[in-house]
């Protein structure tokens, strides 16, 4: 049976899962043990990175993050992609890039940017969860990479040094908060 997107996303989210998983089985699951097979890996490793990407996909259905502008098929090779290329470059084997780029999908950038955003999401959230003083002062430090002597006139520190330690003490809440979530922690060293 052949399943649109939309179906495939109605399915899940009816629990009627059997048929929509099995048709995106079928139909991705070659394109992926492909790319795989040509980069080091074999079948049965090609087999558990779609699986990873099978559940990531699905977790951003079920949690209403997957956008229906975007096709399922890009989304979940170009999850496959980056699920093995951080195992490549985890153990360190030597990567397979073609010279033309026809194994490229035309969704990988937008899909890129979609997985892109999620993270910028969990970031910002973790920054609130530290406090306005905490987050406005890692902001300055380390997007705008200010230096301590302008984070002290523009947030009223009475030294460079109390800036240092403030920024030391917010770096170890951001830490110790990162480190009680290991599925945040997870998230986050995919990045």
């Amino acid at each position: 049976m052949y399943y649109s997107d939309p179906e495939i996303i109605k399915a899940l989210k009816s629990g009627d899962t059997g048929g929509a998983l099995e048709f995106l089985y079928k139909i991705l699951f070659p394109k992926v043990r492909k790319y795989v097979r040509k980069n080091s890996g074999d079948s049965s490793t090609a087999f558990d990175v779609f699986q990873d990407s099978i559940m990531v996909f699905y977790r951003y259905v079920m949690e209403d993050k997957f956008d229906p502008k975007y096709d399922i098929g890009g989304f979940v090779f170009t999850v496959s992609k980056n699920i093995w290329l951080n195992r490549l470059r985890k153990e360190k084997r030597e990567l397979y890039l073609p010279d033309n780029k026809d194994f490229i999908d035309e969704f990988d950038n937008s899909l890129d940017c979609l997985i892109t955003r999620e993270r910028e999401e969990i970031i910002s959230e973790l920054m609130v969860n530290l406090g306005k003083k905490c987050e406005e002062l890692l902001r300055y430090s380390i997007f705008y990479q200010m230096k301590n002597s302008e984070i002290c006139g523009k947030m009223g520190f009475s030294t460079e040094n109390a800036v240092k330690t403030r920024k030391y003490k917010c770096m170890q809440k951001l830490i110790l908060y990162i480190e009680e979530r290991p599925a945040l922690k997870k998230i986050l060293k995919e990045a």
